[in-house]
């Protein structure tokens, strides 16, 4: 879908698209002629969800908002800061959510070869469909592809060492944290609330509809 289009279906400029584009938010790829090609089913799947309302969260809050409805310390933000965003958790349902907190990553998406996916897993920080587990997401882990969190140095010597492509609709996806050290260290899968965000912005409708259900259950 040229962007154009999809500007057209969701009602905003093509600047804004383009941004959308910048930020992870809407799969795309440059044609031979140099022109953008957005996925037309993440457009779709975007037109389908409640306008948005509010500015979205620094990417310190963000992550501090996840990790507070995971059940964990917030050691980044003081006590103050914190009952604020406790009492707006309070307020707010997992649509409002998962735009409030979408500034936490810039979303990466590529292909990679079948052989690399057991070594480039092993390289991130495992979320989504990579880390679900069936008992709370009632969905099966996708053994298939990569879903992982890492910094914008390690997503560069990925990108070299597993000679990824780029790809909208690829089998590894790689998200590139604006996050406190804290979040980062030590980790081999991300948190539940930061997994069900993730997957509250699939594609795929099972996933998107997990996500939303499982971060209803922590707001409540």
């Amino acid at each position: 879908m040229a962007t154009s289009a999809a500007a057209e279906r969701l009602g905003v400029s093509q600047r804004q698209v383009q941004r959308l584009i910048e930020t992870g938010r809407l799969p795309a790829t440059r044609t031979a002629g140099d022109v953008w090609v957005v996925d037309a089913l993440a457009v779709n799947a975007l037109a389908r969800t409640r306008p948005e309302r509010g500015r979205p969260w620094s990417p310190t809050t963000a992550w501090a908002a996840l990790w507070r409805l995971s059940g964990l310390d917030v050691d980044w933000l003081d006590r103050r800061t914190a009952r604020r965003l406790d009492d707006r958790l309070a307020s707010i349902d997992a649509e409002e959510l998962v735009h409030a907190a979408r500034r936490r990553a810039s979303v990466r998406r590529y292909r990679a070869s079948e052989s690399f996916l057991a070594e480039l897993d092993a390289s991130v920080i495992r979320t989504g469909a990579r880390a679900t587990e069936p008992s709370r997401f009632a969905l099966d882990r996708d053994l298939s592809r990569v879903d992982g969190y890492c910094t914008s140095e390690v997503a560069a010597r990925l990108v070299r060492d597993f000679h990824l492509a780029e790809d909208p609709r690829g089998n590894a996806t790689l998200r590139v944290a604006a996050a406190p050290s804290s979040v980062m260290e030590g980790r081999d899968t991300m948190p539940v609330a930061v997994i069900a965000a993730d997957l509250a912005e699939s594609l795929e409708v099972r996933e998107r509809s997990a996500g939303f259900r499982v971060l209803e259950e922590l707001l409540r």
